[in-house]
Protein backbone atom coordinates (compact mmCIF):
# COMPACT_ATOMS: atom_id res chain seq x y z
CA UNK A 1 0.00 0.00 0.00
CA UNK A 2 2.12 3.02 -1.11
CA UNK A 3 -1.24 5.48 -2.51
CA UNK A 4 -1.34 8.45 -0.99
CA UNK A 5 -5.05 8.30 -1.46
CA UNK A 6 -5.12 4.92 0.17
CA UNK A 7 -3.98 6.40 3.12
CA UNK A 8 -5.96 9.20 3.61
CA UNK A 9 -8.74 6.45 2.92
CA UNK A 10 -7.30 4.11 5.27
CA UNK A 11 -6.83 6.94 8.02
CA UNK A 12 -9.96 8.01 7.57
CA UNK A 13 -11.73 4.90 8.26
CA UNK A 14 -9.57 3.84 11.32
CA UNK A 15 -10.47 7.00 13.03
CA UNK A 16 -13.79 6.80 12.35
CA UNK A 17 -14.19 3.43 14.03
CA UNK A 18 -12.56 5.11 16.89
CA UNK A 19 -15.31 7.62 17.53
CA UNK A 20 -18.00 4.81 17.70
CA UNK A 21 -16.38 3.60 21.11
CA UNK A 22 -18.20 5.02 23.92
CA UNK A 23 -16.81 6.34 26.85
CA UNK A 24 -17.43 4.23 30.06
CA UNK A 25 -18.54 7.40 31.89
CA UNK A 26 -19.47 11.76 31.92
CA UNK A 27 -20.79 12.87 28.59
CA UNK A 28 -17.53 12.82 26.27
CA UNK A 29 -18.64 13.32 22.26
CA UNK A 30 -16.03 12.58 19.28
CA UNK A 31 -15.15 14.59 16.74
CA UNK A 32 -13.34 13.70 13.33
CA UNK A 33 -11.35 16.72 11.35
CA UNK A 34 -10.14 15.59 8.42
CA UNK A 35 -8.43 18.57 6.30
CA UNK A 36 -6.86 16.53 3.29
CA UNK A 37 -5.66 19.23 1.80
CA UNK A 38 -3.11 19.22 4.69
CA UNK A 39 -3.15 15.71 5.86
CA UNK A 40 -3.94 16.42 8.49
CA UNK A 41 -6.48 14.06 10.53
CA UNK A 42 -7.90 14.35 14.04
CA UNK A 43 -10.28 12.71 16.96
CA UNK A 44 -10.98 15.56 19.26
CA UNK A 45 -12.97 14.72 22.81
CA UNK A 46 -15.17 17.15 24.49
CA UNK A 47 -17.91 17.47 26.76
CA UNK A 48 -18.05 17.03 30.53
CA UNK A 49 -17.11 14.12 32.99
CA UNK A 50 -18.09 13.91 36.40
CA UNK A 51 -15.75 14.53 39.44
CA UNK A 52 -17.13 12.90 42.56
CA UNK A 53 -14.00 13.92 44.82
CA UNK A 54 -16.04 17.30 44.58
CA UNK A 55 -19.42 16.41 44.97
CA UNK A 56 -21.52 13.92 43.50
CA UNK A 57 -23.12 15.97 41.23
CA UNK A 58 -19.97 18.47 39.77
CA UNK A 59 -18.65 18.38 36.79
CA UNK A 60 -16.03 19.18 34.73
CA UNK A 61 -15.26 20.01 30.67
CA UNK A 62 -13.28 17.87 28.73
CA UNK A 63 -11.61 19.01 25.86
CA UNK A 64 -8.60 17.74 24.14
CA UNK A 65 -6.58 15.87 21.25
CA UNK A 66 -7.18 11.76 21.28
CA UNK A 67 -5.76 11.28 17.65
CA UNK A 68 -3.43 13.00 15.70
CA UNK A 69 -1.73 11.67 12.45
CA UNK A 70 -0.08 13.95 9.59
CA UNK A 71 0.83 12.59 6.20
CA UNK A 72 4.51 14.03 5.26
CA UNK A 73 6.68 13.00 2.60
CA UNK A 74 4.13 10.03 2.09
CA UNK A 75 4.48 8.48 5.35
CA UNK A 76 1.77 8.29 8.10
CA UNK A 77 3.17 10.67 11.13
CA UNK A 78 1.53 8.89 14.70
CA UNK A 79 1.61 12.68 16.33
CA UNK A 80 -0.60 12.00 19.19
CA UNK A 81 -2.32 8.46 20.25
CA UNK A 82 -4.54 8.11 23.07
CA UNK A 83 -5.94 4.58 22.05
CA UNK A 84 -5.24 1.80 23.94
CA UNK A 85 -4.10 -0.92 21.04
CA UNK A 86 -2.20 1.46 19.53
CA UNK A 87 -2.90 3.14 15.88
CA UNK A 88 0.76 1.74 14.62
CA UNK A 89 -0.26 -1.73 15.14
CA UNK A 90 -4.24 -1.08 13.62
CA UNK A 91 -2.07 0.50 10.35
CA UNK A 92 0.16 -2.35 9.98
CA UNK A 93 -2.60 -4.76 10.33
CA UNK A 94 -4.40 -2.99 7.64
CA UNK A 95 -0.72 -3.53 5.00
CA UNK A 96 0.67 -0.42 5.67
CA UNK A 97 4.82 -1.08 5.78
CA UNK A 98 6.19 -0.54 9.20
CA UNK A 99 8.82 1.67 7.37
CA UNK A 100 6.39 3.99 6.24
CA UNK A 101 4.76 4.85 9.80
CA UNK A 102 6.76 7.12 11.84
CA UNK A 103 5.96 7.14 15.35
CA UNK A 104 6.30 11.08 15.92
CA UNK A 105 5.12 11.09 19.48
CA UNK A 106 8.43 10.08 20.27
CA UNK A 107 12.20 11.58 20.20
CA UNK A 108 13.70 10.70 17.21
CA UNK A 109 16.39 9.13 19.76
CA UNK A 110 13.59 6.26 20.33
CA UNK A 111 12.36 6.10 16.97
CA UNK A 112 15.88 4.88 16.21
CA UNK A 113 15.73 1.57 18.35
CA UNK A 114 11.90 1.50 17.32
CA UNK A 115 11.09 -1.30 14.26
CA UNK A 116 9.14 1.76 12.35
CA UNK A 117 10.85 4.71 10.36
CA UNK A 118 12.48 7.35 12.02
CA UNK A 119 11.20 10.02 9.79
Amino acid sequence: MANLEQYRQLICSILTEHTKIPYSYGNIQHETIFDREQDRYLVMILGREPVPELSPTATRRVHGCLIHIDIIDDKIWIQRDGTEEGLATEFVRAGVPKDRIVLGFRSEELRKDSEFAIA
